[in-house]
């Protein structure tokens, strides 16, 4: 095996995308490997294997909110500097000066397995990482580092001690004030070992560790394909049929229908572990092929606060309910599995309470709950948050829909269960039809009074929303994501709401108007390119151009008003809008600046997001047909 030394080496990765990077290993933590070993540290200039390392690249943004982390030879992959929250790192030394970068770097070191313990009672924080216990107290230019048994004193400029700020509006999960603890980041990146480069062309602080391999460093087994992955569940992949298909006696055999059976009851046993599913009954998002056959996943996994974005919780709910309705449907090929059938429909139970317990006093839920930070607080329709869950509602309250009962048709028997009252579970966690009645009618009335209306006419909703208004009032979510009108979650949305059975006229309203507003706008003469420019940090651009196209082609927002005033566009700026409709198109970067286009800035957010998209119209006409076909129209 290749070996490095402790002392500055070139790996050949780089931490940016023009040069090579040095990277520093530090003084090594503890080895854990698959069992406890005690702690081993390198001596400096000592040899290690340079595959008993993993290698991570940290950055932060001198103008943006956000944060970046690379593994290995990947691409940087952003998020905000302190989650859910969009503070940015303030340069107290000036623009550009490295030296004067303080920023949280809470969530940036967890990412390569460190730890921040900062008391905002007493001033004191404590970083541990990799066998080093890092010592600093707000307000004092000194620090502590204690590696092994040897401790040494570090020393900062004055303008560079660390300090908390508070963050208004936001609370800790005991409901006390929310602090951010600001640290040195050069100071801090290279105490703990690790080596740091400025890079100009980006604005960003750039820093590069590597330290041994252990559980704390390691991920659960990623495997795309295997039938059952935390990812496959977020997408609600595994659906009845396929499902059902794995236990065909008629085209398996037996001993292949066995193994499918005991591969479904492990996959949904790990779904369930305690360490997966939270006590509140949510579970965290994993974007993840993360593979629910792998003994090591539960030891593997690190936990999350609970969500119904990018199809958590809802997405897990449904698979359990499929395992419990093909168990039931199945009895003999279920046999001897009765107490890990017991232990996955606790799971189940449990999730639903969590659903009607997330529900604000307002109707709406929260992208995160029942602790989370910014927008993560936010009444959330983005990536089907709040419609998805709210079909799991419809179901689990309703015998059939009025154009898709699948879901339905998946949750009869857990129906059955709430109106029995008999299910030690359902009687525990107090589930009752009416009660999911009351909270779908709360949800459902907040739809409804959440539409957008603009210059008297109603058109589609928001992506989020203020989490305690009374009425509802469109918000923001990532840095790039600025409170406007989405036609893709008013797409999901009307779909929910064209599935209800006998719809009020409220209802109906709400479809029509927006399938009329969707008809109504729209640009044409204009395509998306991806142009080839070395000069950016992924080597391309991606613009949209004039071309003549009659493909007509959707904003991904558009605007909360007709003047522009909103967003503080001036008259003369609105005529350069894309089209002359008065309801506009809006984009924006990592910097929340609004622009009529996106060739303007925001270059890393117009080649990573999509910003236009086609079909919004014919996709709003196939489910207002079916919609009026089953309504007999």
């Amino acid at each position: 095996m290749r070996k490095v030394t402790k002392s500055l080496v070139t790996l050949g990765l780089c931490t940016t995308m023009l040069a090579g990077a040095f990277i520093s290993v530090p003084t090594a933590g503890a080895l854990s490997g698959l069992s406890k070993v005690d702690t081993v540290y390198a001596a400096d200039g000592e040899q290690v294997e340079l595959g008993d390392l993993v290698l991570r690249f940290l950055a932060i943004g001198e103008y943006e909110p956000n944060r970046y982390t690379k593994k290995d030879g990947n691409k940087w992959g952003p998020e905000e500097i302190e989650k859910g929250l969009l503070i940015k790192a303030d340069m107290v030394l000036g623009e550009g000066n490295a030296e004067g970068m303080m920023a949280p770097m809470k969530c940036s070191l967890e990412d390569i397995t460190g730890h921040v313990d900062a008391d905002v009672s007493t001033g004191n924080i404590v970083i541990t990482y990799n066998g080093l216990t890092l010592t600093m107290k707000a307000g004092s230019t000194t620090a502590e580092l204690k590696n092994g048994t040897d401790t040494k004193t570090l020393n900062m400029r004055s303008e560079v001690a660390p300090y908390f700020k508070k963050i208004d509006g936001e609370k800790n999960a005991d409901g006390s004030d929310y602090y951010a603890c600001y640290l040195p980041v050069k100071f801090t990146a290279e105490a703990l070992g690790g080596n740091v480069v400025w890079n100009d062309a980006m604005h960003r602080l750039e820093m590069a560790f590597a330290f041994y391999a252990s559980d704390a460093a390691a991920s659960p087994v990623v495997n795309s394909k295997s039938d059952y992955t935390t990812r496959k569940m977020e997408l609600n992949s595994n659906t009845y049929s396929k499902m059902k298909e794995r236990l065909d006696t008629t085209k398996l055999t037996s001993e292949q229908v066995k193994t499918n059976v005991a591969n479904m009851i492990k996959a949904g046993l790990n779904v369930v572990d305690p360490v997966y599913q939270n006590d509140d009954g949510g579970w965290a998002k994993t974007n993840t092929e993360y593979d629910l056959l792998e003994d090591s996943f539960a030891r593997l996994y690190t936990k999350g606060y609970s969500t119904v974005d990018n199809g958590a919780t809802h997405g897990h709910m449904k698979f359990l309910s499929r395992i419990i309705r093909l168990s039931k449907e199945n009895p003999t090929l279920f046999a001897g599995y009765s107490t890990e059938l017991s232990t996955i429909e606790k799971g189940f139970w449990k999730a639903a309470k969590y659903m009607c317990d997330a529900q604000n006093d307002n109707g709406g839920w929260p992208q995160y709950y029942p602790y989370g930070v910014g927008y993560f607080k936010n009444i959330t329709f983005n990536d089907n948050a709040m419609p998805d869950l709210m079909e799991s509602i419809y179901a689990l309250s309703n015998d059939s829909g009025l154009t898709d009962s699948e879901l339905c048709e998946d949750y009869a028997w857990a129906r059955e269960e709430i109106k029995n009252q008999t299910n030690p579970y359902v009687l525990e966690l107090g589930i009752k039809h009416d009660t999911l009645k009351s909270v779908w009618d709360k949800g459902l009335d907040f739809v409804i009074r959440a539409q957008v209306v603009i210059d008297g006419t109603k058109t589609g909703w928001a992506q989020q929303y203020e989490p305690d208004a009374v009425d509802p009032v469109p918000a923001g979510g990532r840095a790039f994501e600025l409170p406007s009108v989405s036609p893709d979650e008013s797409l999901t949305m009307v779909k929910v709401l064209a599935n209800i059975v006998n719809p009020s006229d409220a209802v109906k309203e709400a479809i029509t108007s927006y399938v009329n507003w969707i008809n109504s706008v729209g640009i044409t003469g204009y395509g998306i390119y991806n142009i080839s420019d070395r000069t950016r940090e992924l080597g391309t651009d991606r613009l949209f151009l004039k071309d003549g196209s009659t493909t007509k082609q959707f904003g991904r927002f558009y605007g909360l008003d007709t003047t522009g005033k909103y967003y503080g566009f001036t008259e003369e700026q609105m005529k350069n809008k894309l089209t002359s409709n008065k309801f506009y198109e809006i984009f924006a970067g990592r910097d929340s600046v609004a622009q009529l286009s996106m060739n303007y800035g925001m270059c890393e957010r117009r080649i990573g997001y999509s910003y236009v998209r086609t079909g919004a119209d014919t996709k709003a006409k196939t489910i207002y047909d079916a919609w009026k076909k089953a309504l007999g129209e």
